[in-house]
C-alpha cells in the first residue's frame, strides 16, 4: 500500500446495538458506503445474543444441555433468518447466505457438554463466538446490498492469543505479522473486509475470546497492526458523557478526553468503551473516536494524548464487593501485605481500589467472582469480612490534586454519605465506595456541584 492519505485504512467497529437487526445493518452499510479510502469493519454479535449464549452456559448442566442448546440454536436461526429476509430480497444470494447461517448454527448444535469442569471454558468460547460468526455474514450481505464490495474474514486467522479461554491475552507480535498479510491484499483490491470482534485462536487453532467488550480491543489490535492513526467505535450513544445520561438529564457529551481520563472512565463504570482497548490504543499511539451509528453526522468524542485539564465525568460502577482483611496479632507485620497480594495474584483476582495500614487492608473487586476459596485462604492468617451491595463512585479529570479547594468541594458533597473506602492514587481520579442505594444520589450531587457549575461558568463567560 502506498503512504498517501487516501490509502491509509480506517477501522470501524460496530457494537451489538448497532447491528441489532435489518434496519440497523442498513444504517451500518450506509456509513461504510460513504467512507473514502480503505476500510475495515469489525462487528460484535447482534444485540442480546451474547447474553443468551452466556445464560445457556450458566443455567445448563449435562442433563439439560442438549435440549437447551437445541432451543437456543433455533431461536438464533429464526432471528437471523428473519433479519435476512428484511435485509435483501429473495433469490440465489439470499439462499446462499441463509445456507451459511444454517451451517454455522449446525456446527454449534453438535457441541458436547464436557465430562469435567476443566472443559467448560473451552466450550464457552466455542459457543460465545457464534454471535460474531453470524454477524460477519449478515454485515457482508448488508454491505453488498448497498453496492459495497466486501468479504468476510475469520478473526481466528489473524488474532493470535494464548489459551486462557474467556479472557485470552493477544500475542501482539504475531498479530503484527498476521493482520497485514491477511487484510492488506483485500484492501488493495478495494474490498471491505468484515471481521469478528471479541474472538481469536490459540496456537493450536482453538477458538478463544478476549472477554466481554473485547470487540473494541479487536478493532484496536487490527488498527495498530495496520498502522492506522485512528479507530472509530460506533455505538448507540452520542459519545462519552459527563455522567450516565439515563439518570443525569444534564449530562453532556465530552468532545475530547485524554487517554489517562479515558482509562479511568472505562475502568470505573463508563460502558461506552472497553478499558483494555483504551490501554492498547494508548500504548500503540492509535486515537479513538466514539460515534453514534444512528446519528453519524455528530462528531462524538475523541480520545487522544492531550490531557484534559478539567473534570471529565462522574461515573458509577455497580456489582462491586469489598474485602476487608485484618492481620492476626501473630502475623508478621512486615509480611502481611505481601502475603495478602500473593494470594490475590495466585487466584488471579484483579483489584480495583486499595486502602492499607500497618495490619489492615481493604480492596474492591468484581462481585461476580467466586470469593469462597480466596476468602478461605486469607482467613488462615487474618480476619476477613466481605461487604456486598456496594458501588464505586469516581470523579475523573486531570488536576484533582492541583486545583486549590477542589478536594474540599468533593468531600463537602460526600459529607453526608456513608463511605466504606476512599482512593485517590493520582490527580486523574478520586473514588468512593458507598452503598448501592446511595450511589445514584452521590453521582447526581457530584455532577451538579463539580460539572454543571463549570458548564454554567463556561456558558456565561
Amino acid at each position: 500500500m502506498s503512504n498517501s492519505k487516501d490509502s491509509i485504512p480506517c477501522i470501524h467497529k460496530f457494537g451489538g446495538t448497532s447491528v441489532g437487526g435489518a434496519e440497523e445493518l442498513k444504517a451500518v452499510a450506509n456509513i461504510i458506503r460513504n467512507q473514502t479510502g480503505p476500510t475495515v469493519v469489525v462487528v460484535s454479535a447482534m444485540a442480546g445474543v451474547s447474553d443468551s449464549l452466556n445464560n445457556l452456559l450458566t443455567n445448563s448442566d449435562e442433563g439439560s444441555w442438549t435440549t437447551s442448546l437445541s432451543k437456543l440454536v433455533e431461536d438464533l436461526r429464526n432471528r437471523h433468518q428473519n433479519a435476512l429476509i428484511k435485509l435483501i430480497e429473495g433469490g440465489p444470494e439470499r439462499i446462499a447466505v441463509a445456507d451459511k447461517i444454517d451451517h454455522i448454527l449446525d456446527e454449534v448444535s453438535v457441541l458436547k457438554f464436557p465430562e469435567s469442569e476443566t472443559g467448560l471454558p473451552e466450550l464457552s468460547d466455542q459457543l460465545m463466538a457464534v454471535g460474531e460468526d453470524l454477524m460477519v455474514e449478515m454485515t457482508v450481505t448488508a454491505l453488498k446490498s448497498q453496492g459495497v464490495l466486501s468479504i468476510g474474514l475469520d478473526a481466528r486467522d489473524i488474532i493470535c492469543t494464548d489459551s486462557d479461554f474467556g479472557s485470552a491475552v493477544p500475542d501482539i507480535e504475531a498479530i503484527g505479522h498476521l493482520v497485514p498479510d491477511g487484510v492488506i491484499p483485500f484492501l488493495d483490491l478495494g474490498t471491505v473486509p468484515v471481521i469478528q470482534g471479541f474472538i481469536g485462536s490459540d496456537t493450536e487453532g482453538r477458538t478463544t475470546t478476549l472477554g466481554r467488550g473485547g470487540s473494541d480491543l479487536t478493532a484496536v489490535l487490527i488498527g495498530a497492526a495496520l498502522g492506522v492513526p485512528k479507530v472509530v467505535l460506533w455505538t448507540d450513544v452520542d459519545g462519552i458523557y459527563s455522567a450516565d445520561p439515563n439518570f443525569i438529564a444534564t449530562a453532556e457529551v465530552i468532545p475530547e478526553v485524554g487517554f489517562g481520563e479515558a482509562v479511568e472512565l472505562s475502568y470505573f463504570g463508563a460502558k461506552v468503551i472497553h478499558s483494555a482497548a483504551v490501554k492498547h490504543a494508548m500504548a500503540q499511539g492509535v486515537l479513538l473516536r466514539i460515534k453514534n451509528t444512528f446519528k453519524p453526522n455528530l462528531k462524538g468524542s475523541l480520545i487522544h494524548f492531550k490531557a484534559t485539564e478539567t473534570f471529565a465525568a462522574v461515573v458509577r460502577k455497580k456489582d462491586v464487593a469489598m474485602i476487608e482483611v485484618e492481620a492476626f496479632p501473630t502475623a508478621l507485620a512486615y509480611g502481611f501485605l505481601a502475603r495478602v497480594f500473593e494470594v490475590l495474584g495466585r487466584y488471579q483476582v484483579p483489584v480495583d481500589l486499595v486502602a492499607t495500614s500497618h495490619r489492615y487492608t481493604a480492596f474492591t473487586i468484581d462481585r461476580s467472582q467466586d470469593l469462597s476459596e480466596l476468602q478461605c485462604e486469607l482467613s488462615t492468617f487474618s480476619e476477613v469480612r466481605v461487604v456486598t451491595d456496594i458501588s464505586t463512585v469516581t470523579v475523573v479529570g486531570r488536576g484533582l490534586l492541583r486545583e486549590s479547594g477542589l478536594n474540599a468541594t468533593v468531600f463537602s458533597v460526600v459529607d453526608k454519605t456513608p463511605v466504606y473506602l476512599i482512593s485517590q492514587a493520582s490527580d486523574v481520579s478520586i473514588s468512593f465506595v458507598v452503598d448501592d442505594a446511595e450511589s445514584p444520589k452521590l453521582v447526581s450531587r457530584l455532577h451538579s456541584s463539580l460539572i454543571e457549575r463549570r458548564m454554567v461558568q463556561k456558558s456565561s463567560s
